[in-house]
C-alpha cells in the first residue's frame, strides 16, 4: 500500500516552525510494511488543503493528514475534506459528550468553536485522542483511506497506531537498523548499498548514517567493517565517551576557529566530567601567544592556520591540562575560509 503525508500549517509552508510529525509517520508506516510515496505541506488555507488532498489520493492508497483539527478560526482541515470529498461533517455524540463535561468540570465555556472538535465526516470512524481534545477520525472510500490527525506529535504519534491498528496494520515487520559511519564518502556508500532494497543513506554532521533493513544487517555490518563508529544510535561524542572511560584517559582541546565548539560536544554526555579536562578557547592569535605559548615568530612566519602554530597549541594545552589526549584546531572563520 502506498502512502502520502500531508502536513497542514502556515507555520511550516513558510519555514517558521519546523516539522517533525512526518518522520513520524513515515517511520511508523515504514515499519508496518507500508511504502511512503511522498510528504506534502500546504498552509491553513481551505482551498489549498481541498487541491492537495484531491492531488495526494491520485497517488497513494492512504493518506494521513496531520493538523487543521483543534478549536481556531485557522482550524479549516475538516472542512477542507468535506468539501474535497463530498461527505458532510457530522457531530460525534461521544466525543462532543465529553468535551462538554470535560469543559463543565473545569469551569470553563466549550463555544461553538471549541465544539468543532467533535466534529468528523458522516461514515467516518472515530479515533479517540487521549492526550487532548480534538478528535481525529479515518474514512474508506473506493478503496482510499484517509487518516485525520491533529498536529501536536504526542497525540498525533498516539492515534497514528490506533488507526494502523484498526485498519489491520498492527505488526512490526521492518526492523530498521541504523550504522553510523566515518571514512567513507557519501557517493562510496551509495554504492556499496545500492543493491539492498530498503536500504539507503544520509550524511550527518559526523559522516554518514546508513539506514538497513534488520534481515540484511548482518551483511551491511560485514561489508562496511571498521568504517562504523555505532551500531546502536549513539553519536560520535558519546562513543568516544565510552572509549575514553574504558582505556581510562582524559582528553582536552584547545579550540581557534570553532571557538569551543569541540568541547561542548563532549560535554555535552552525561559522565565526561570523568575524563574531558576542558578547553582552551584561543581565538586571536594574542590569546594564542598569552595562554598557550604560541612563539610570535611561528605566527608571522607561518600564520595561524599553519602545521607549525597547530603544534604550538598543542603543546600548550598539554601543558596547562595534562590530558593525555589533547585535540587543537585552528581556521580562518568568516567567508574568506581557511
Amino acid at each position: 500500500m502506498n502512502v502520502g503525508i500531508l502536513i497542514t500549517g502556515t507555520e511550516f509552508a513558510t519555514g517558521t516552525k519546523q516539522d517533525t510529525n512526518s518522520k513520524m509517520f513515515a517511520r511508523m508506516a515504514f515499519e508496518r510494511g507500508l511504502d511512503v510515496k511522498f510528504i506534502h505541506m500546504c498552509k491553513d488555507d481551505e482551498k489549498d488543503i481541498v487541491n492537495s488532498v484531491k492531488f495526494a489520493l491520485e497517488f497513494c492508497d492512504i493518506l494521513v493528514i496531520s493538523g487543521g483539527i483543534g478549536p481556531t478560526f485557522d482550524d479549516l482541515t475538516r472542512e477542507a475534506l468535506s468539501t474535497a470529498l463530498n461527505e458532510p461533517l457530522v457531530y460525534d455524540e461521544n466525543w462532543l459528550n465529553f468535551l462538554e463535561q470535560d469543559y463543565k468540570s473545569r469551569n470553563v465555556e466549550l463555544t461553538q468553536m471549541r465544539k468543532r472538535m467533535a466534529l468528523r465526516l458522516s461514515n467516518s470512524k472515530p479515533i479517540p485522542n487521549k492526550f487532548g481534545k480534538a478528535l481525529g477520525f479515518f474514512y474508506e472510500k473506493n478503496n482510499k483511506i484517509v487518516i485525520v490527525l491533529p498536529g501536536i506529535p504526542q497525540e498525533a504519534q498516539s492515534m497514528l497506531d490506533y488507526a494502523l491498528n484498526a485498519l489491520g496494520y498492527k505488526d512490526k515487520i521492518r526492523e530498521v537498523k541504523l550504522f553510523r559511519t566515518f571514512g567513507l564518502k557519501e557517493s562510496d556508500l551509495s554504492n556499496i548499498v545500492k543493491d539492498y532494497k530498503h536500504t539507503f543513506i544520509n550524511v550527518s554532521a559526523c559522516g554518514v548514517d546508513v539506514y538497513v533493513q534488520d534481515a540484511v544487517s548482518d551483511q551491511i555490518k560485514s561489508i562496511l567493517g571498521k568504517y562504523i563508529y555505532s551500531d546502536d544510535n549513539l553519536e560520535m561524542e558519546e562513543v568516544l565517551g565510552k572509549l575514553l572511560r574504558e582505556k581510562k584517559l582524559t582528553i582536552a582541546t584547545a579550540e581557534s576557529s570553532t571557538g569551543g565548539l569541540i568541547v561542548s560536544r563532549l560535554v555535552n554526555v552525561a559522565g565526561s566530567s570523568d575524563y574531558c579536562l576542558g578547553s582552551i578557547v584561543s581565538y586571536s592569535n594574542q590569546a594564542k601567544m598569552d595562554i598557550l605559548g604560541v612563539k610570535q615568530e611561528t605566527l608571522e612566519l607561518y600564520g595561524a592556520v599553519s602545521e607549525q602554530t597547530a603544534k604550538e597549541m598543542l603543546l600548550g594545552a598539554k601543558k596547562c591540562t595534562h590530558a593525555d589526549i589533547v585535540l587543537c584546531d585552528t581556521g580562518i572563520a568568516g567567508p574568506g575560509g581557511g
